[in-house]
């Protein structure tokens, strides 16, 4: 990204190359000024243009964090201002909402992943079939004890999740081994036995933590074991392809379960704003902070309520 630069009489603003740089004019010997500000642009929380009560046009430059330092002095919620012309506005409102569509880039959390909008069944003599656990099943070894439990995975899928990943897999719990077919979604993790009932055990991705390969499995068997902070539910298949790919979907679902709608870091809500300003007014009774920076401190704490 280029540089840009906004002179002012009383400073100089610059961004690009992912930072936000503010200097003042003079007073080193390279001409170019003191640096006051210089602070990469996922560390700022906005930059606003405001006029002041005497009608002064200024920039006002929030951080993320509740106490920055600025040329050694906390600044807490204060903006850091920066004063302009009312020529200038044209300009400065091209660069404020540059640095602002950057702020907002850099908080966002880009996770390529492919369409997993999940496919409308097609019915037919049979049951429902759904082309994403078609395409899964055709991906795993072939097995012929499992068509029974592949047509039941059809019927077991939900309008809401897609199916990433299947596998023919024994079970190796405290309550004996069972041979089955595991399926992974972005949804659940679902067990279905080769034999018996066609009930499915399933356990939601949300509550797993991480899966990963072991040598828990028989001789030539590949072990797969999927925790979930407290219980570490164990399978082995003899495929090593198939377990691979389980294994990396599981772990596919658990991250995007963690990151859907997420955004890095937050901007301080209402409750945390409350707790700064009691402990303001705490420290203003002890005489810990006097009557100027009580207002000024307080003015950044309201300043920084949600609109």
């Amino acid at each position: 990204m280029d540089i840009v630069e906004l002179r002012t009489p009383t400073a100089i603003l610059r961004h690009g190359a992912g930072r936000l740089v503010v200097l003042r004019p003079g007073g080193t010997e390279s001409g170019e000024g003191e640096r006051v500000l210089d602070v990469p642009v996922g560390d700022l929380l906005k930059v606003r243009l405001n006029r002041r009560v005497d009608d002064a046009v200024v920039i006002e430059i929030y951080l993320r964090y509740p106490s920055p330092v600025l040329t050694g002095v906390p600044a807490d919620r204060t903006p850091l201002p920066v004063l302009i012309a009312e020529h200038d506005l044209p300009a400065a409102t091209a660069i404020l909402e540059r640095i602002n569509d950057q702020i907002l880039a850099s908080q966002r959390i880009d996770m390529s992943v492919p369409d997993l909008a999940p496919p409308a069944p097609v019915w037919g003599k049979s049951g429902p079939t759904r082309a994403d656990v078609d395409r899964a099943v055709r991906r795993m070894a072939p097995r012929r004890e499992a068509k029974s439990a592949i047509t039941a995975l059809h019927r077991f899928i939900g309008a809401d999740e897609y199916t990433l990943e299947t596998a023919i897999v024994t079970a190796q719990q405290s309550d004996g081994r069972g041979r089955g077919l595991l399926a992974v979604t972005t949804q659940r993790l679902l067990f279905i036995p080769l034999t018996g009932n066609r009930s499915a055990l399933e356990m939601p991705v949300a509550a797993l933590l991480t899966a990963r390969a072991s040598d828990s499995g028989a001789a030539g068997e590949h072990g797969i074991e999927v925790n979930d902070g407290m219980l570490t539910l164990t399978f082995s298949g003899t495929d090593h392809a198939d377990t691979d790919r389980v294994i990396g979907a599981i772990n596919f679902a658990i991250q995007r379960e963690a990151a859907d709608g997420a955004i890095a870091p937050p901007d301080p809500g209402v409750t945390q704003l409350y707790s700064e300003w009691e402990l303001l007014v705490e420290r203003h009774s002890l005489g810990m902070v006097d009557d100027s920076q009580f207002q000024r401190y307080g003015r950044g704490i309201l300043r920084s309520l949600p609109n």
